[in-house]
């Protein structure tokens, strides 16, 4: 009896990786096959009885033929070897490199050629991102979790087993470097969504290979057309306008490949680069570039390919993890002229095409991503990545449970807390959102709780408008700009998790409690007014202690406050109430706020102003800054006063003070700066034995001033801190180790660690 089979996939190049289109697809002795599209994809949905053999050819490569069973639903990515490599001229002049002069040619004439440079050039382009799990062993099939997908594992060395998981088209307006999205972008998911997945699809595309560093993945590499290019790089002359470059230390963040130059006007036509495998980006493997220019400079096509590690592998059985492969494409569809290559096999020329339909992005159907989301593992995989990603845990109904560090935690002012949380899904509604939870703290012996309303108002740009009442504990360093510095985080209230779970076990007799018991109606509005500006408005009525020390002493406030954001540069993912950013490396991002309030016993203004930036220094690596100023006008408690971001355990958190405690340092008048320089292997490439760890330079250095006036404070801040760190990062992929001093107002030293999962 015939069953429904599914193959889909894609088909590239086995040594550059570069997608192959036009292959002949069919299956052996029949009439049933397809081609693969531009972006070398292809689909094939066929009813089959018996087994039969998946045919690929392509002129120039050798034929591929892989046995299929009936009733598979699997993915499967084609690695197709070339049949022929012709050696190029290779020009050899005794004492000198003419590479070099050449090179040389290219820099000079940078300003006719660099299309950053052209603020009036401008171009359409069309980007496809696709994520696929890839690399799952014969071996790795064996364990239970993907014993589902062993009918379909296709038994050849020189090809990979893949599952797609997202897929994106979108149209950009190009100018410079500049990608200007339009509102046609198209998707489909697996498992998540594009929001889910925005650590992953970083803003990278439309490269500037003239530029002195080029930012992929989150990191800078020093591009082969930089001045300082002679230092890191030897090139070699093919030919007349072909060169070739290889990294002088493969432990840098620098490429190897080669590049086509116009010997008339200097101008670089095509690239190829990939990053040697010794380089310390963590969780990036293979991870290669092909770009072509057209004449006038603008970008013509681009590819960018990368395998994604999560798990530190190992030649022990059961203990090797799939990847995870990244392709973006962006292409010009002015200046794209696609050859359709002929096949060397014979194919009946009646075969008919079964492929899967597609809509007008060139997109398979949702059809086969339905086929393939019945797979038990598919399911698996949704229900736990939902959980890590969201923090909330699906049922397979319109409620999920809630934030599930409200289900169980164990801190110092409760002991045992235990809740009951609760929110509603896309399943009840997508304009709505309700969100509750209930909790019990064995410590205090008090009921707790809380409760959401969201609505997602029906405008054009996101603006969402929030109602929510909580009794709850809260940090009282950690305020809305706080928040803003940890937008992307997962941690317990925005603080870090390491910092979190290890508090409890400090026993310093210094350490303050700093969480204060707050009952608070709250309403909040969120819009986004251009791609560049958002603002959150907050409206606050609300009970809590006026001094964390007698938390008999209540007192009650009522404010209007207002951020504004403003960034450039930068993607942003929008998910079912929930937004994740992907800094942009070039631009800081500017918050300005303002609130005004009033409470038991008079009115207060609190000024405040932030900018921060992840910047990439090319070879000297990346420097994250934040830096911060605010003034506090009215008579205000402790609690309403700033303080500083004090640290209570022994694990490290780049945005508070590490000797700090509680409220050691109280101001109405303040400044802030928080830095931190990674290294990203600099010093540690040049060590022969120490670079094969992939170990990185961290220096930080923290500074606090705040002036305390006309106050009811009961504490005598000091006014100024200050703290310097060194420390390796990336031992073992997940731990940071910190030396810190503090040199202001008192001298400490003592070491502090961070888990820290990521790019």
């Amino acid at each position: 009896m015939a069953v429904e089979t599914i193959i889909v996939g894609d088909i590239v190049n086995e040594t550059t990786g570069e997608a192959i289109p036009n292959v002949n697809i069919h299956f052996r002795g029949t009439k049933i096959g397809t081609t693969s599209d531009e972006h070398g994809n292809y689909a094939l949905r066929v009813d089959m009885q018996d087994k039969a053999q998946l045919v690929f050819s392509a002129v120039g490569y050798y034929t591929q033929r892989f046995d299929i069973e009936p009733g598979v639903m699997a993915g499967l990515q084609v690695a197709m070897r070339e049949k022929t490599a012709m050696l190029t001229e290779v020009v050899v002049a005794p004492n000198e490199n003419p590479a070099l002069e050449l090179l040389r040619q290219v820099r000079a004439h940078r300003q006719d050629n660099d299309r950053t440079l052209h603020a009036e050039q401008t171009s359409t382009a069309q980007r496809e991102q696709t994520l696929y799990v890839s690399h799952i062993s014969k071996r790795h099939l064996r364990r239970a979790l993907w014993r589902s997908l062993q009918a379909g594992m296709i038994a050849q060395e020189d090809s990979t087993f893949i599952l797609p998981l997202y897929r994106e088209t979108q149209s950009f307006r190009l100018s410079g470097t500049e990608m200007i999205p339009a509102n046609d972008q198209r998707s489909q998911a697996l498992i998540l969504s594009s929001t889910d997945y925005s650590a992953l699809l970083g803003g990278e595309g439309n490269l500037n290979f003239y530029a002195p560093s080029v930012s992929l993945m989150g990191h800078a590499f020093l591009s082969p057309l930089a001045p300082s290019g002679n230092l890191y790089y030897r090139y070699y002359l093919v030919g007349e306008d072909t060169i070739h470059f290889r990294t002088r230390n493969a432990f840098y963040a620098t490429f190897n490949g080669e590049m086509v130059i116009d010997t008339a006007s200097f101008a670089l036509r095509s690239i190829k680069a990939y990053v040697p495998a010794e380089v310390a980006v963590n969780y990036v493997n293979n991870l290669h570039i092909s770009q072509t220019l057209a004449e006038d400079g603008s970008l013509a096509e681009e590819h960018v390919s990368a395998l994604l590690d999560f798990a530190v592998k190992s030649d022990k059985a059961g203990t090797v993890f799939p990847t995870l492969l990244l392709t973006t494409s962006l292409r010009n569809p002015n200046l794209i002229v696609e050859n359709s290559p002929t096949t060397d096999e014979e194919v009946p020329s009646d075969v008919e095409s079964s492929s899967l339909q597609t809509d007008e992005s060139g997109l398979s159907t949702d059809s086969a991503f339905a086929a393939l989301d019945s797979i038990p593992l598919m399911r698996a995989a949704k229900w736990f990545a939902t959980i890590a990603v969201t923090g909330y845990i699906p049922t397979g109904t319109p409620v999920d449970i809630g934030h599930i560090e409200e289900i169980l935690q164990v801190n110092k002012h409760e002991g045992v807390h235990i809740g009951l949380p609760f929110r509603t899904n896309e399943k009840m509604s997508k304009v709505v959102s309700l969100e509750a939870s209930v909790g019990y703290g064995f410590k205090d012996r008090s009921p707790k709780g809380m409760g959401r309303i969201s609505i997602n108002l029906p405008t054009p740009r996101r603006n969402i408008l929030q109602l929510e009442y909580q009794d709850h504990y809260v940090w009282s360093e950690v305020d809305d700009f706080d928040r803003l510095l940890r937008e992307n985080s997962m941690g317990w209230r925005n603080m870090d998790f390491t910092a979190y779970a290890f508090e409890a076990l400090h026993r310093d007799s210094l350490c303050v409690n700093t969480a204060l018991r707050q009952r608070q109606l709250q309403l909040h509005w969120f819009a986004d007014w251009t791609p560049h500006l958002e603002t959150h408005t907050y409206v606050r009525a609300g009970w809590q202690p006026c001094d964390l020390s007698d938390p008999t002493n209540i007192i009650s406030y009522q404010s209007l406050s207002f951020i504004a954001r403003l960034s450039w540069g930068e993607r942003k993912y929008d998910g079912y109430f929930m937004r994740r950013y992907a800094y942009s490396a070039r631009y800081p991002v500017l918050y300005l706020g303002a609130e005004a309030g009033h409470w038991t016993n008079g009115l207060y203004a609190h000024l405040r102003v932030m900018l921060t930036q992840h910047a990439n220094l090319g070879m000297g690596g990346t420097l994250t800054y934040a830096l911060q100023a605010g003034a506090i006008f009215g008579k205000v408690p402790n609690t309403l006063l700033w303080q500083a971001d004090a640290n209570q355990g022994y694990a490290y958190d780049p945005y508070r003070f590490t000797f700090l405690h509680g409220q050691q340092l109280l101001a109405d008048k303040y400044v802030t700066l928080q830095t931190e320089w990674n290294g990203m292997g600099i010093l540690f490439n040049l060590i022969p034995g120490i670079r094969w760890l992939h170990l990185r330079e961290l220096v930080e250095a923290k500074v606090a001033y705040g002036y305390l006036s006309n106050q009811t404070a009961t504490v005598s801040p000091h006014s100024l801190y200050a703290e310097v760190g060194v420390g390796i990062g990336n031992i073992l992929r997940v731990c940071d180790l910190y030396s810190v001093w503090s040199v202001s107002p008192e001298i400490h030293w003592g070491m502090r660690f961070r888990i820290h999962l990521g790019l």
